[in-house]
């Protein structure tokens, strides 16, 4: 299995709000949202939605409305009680793989990873427990 690929199988959901909520993460960490970050987002989501037929219910409206939703969480308990809890639903490497694969799309959709955006993938790592190889892997295949 290609380490970003989304996970097979029933999404409940924890995991779709974990996955939002993980890249909602890099859209907020340089205090600012941009709107290449939110098209990222939306495309990424859509995409991840398009292979999970069972949540095809959902609108556009509706995954922005989860997007802002999940950063509100964010800015309400901050990112290491967030990343707790994504870590906490997403226990699975696949998971965690994608999820971080999802977060560097993100925090490259502008071009550029901003500090804030390299310290969360130092937050990211150490929630998700993952290897410094694990992280560089996937900045070099989505940066």
């Amino acid at each position: 299995m290609n380490p970003y690929t989304p996970p097979a199988g029933p999404l409940s959901d924890e995991e779709l709000n974990a996955y939002i909520e993980t890249m909602m993460l890099f859209a907020v960490a340089d205090g600012t949202v941009k709107n290449s970050e939110l098209n990222m987002i939306q495309m990424a989501v859509v995409g991840y939605l398009e292979s999970h037929p069972a949540l095809k219910d959902m609108n556009r409206q509706q995954l922005m409305d989860l997007c802002f939703e999940r950063a509100n969480a964010i800015y309400a308990d901050g990112p290491h009680a967030r990343l707790q809890s994504i870590a906490g639903v997403l226990k699975q490497t696949e998971q965690l793989m994608y999820a971080l694969g999802m977060a560097v799309a993100v925090a490259t959709a502008d071009g550029v990873i901003q500090t804030g955006e390299r310290a969360g993938f130092t937050l990211l790592q150490r929630a998700f427990e993952l290897t410094d190889d694990q992280v560089r892997s996937a900045i070099k295949a989505f940066g």
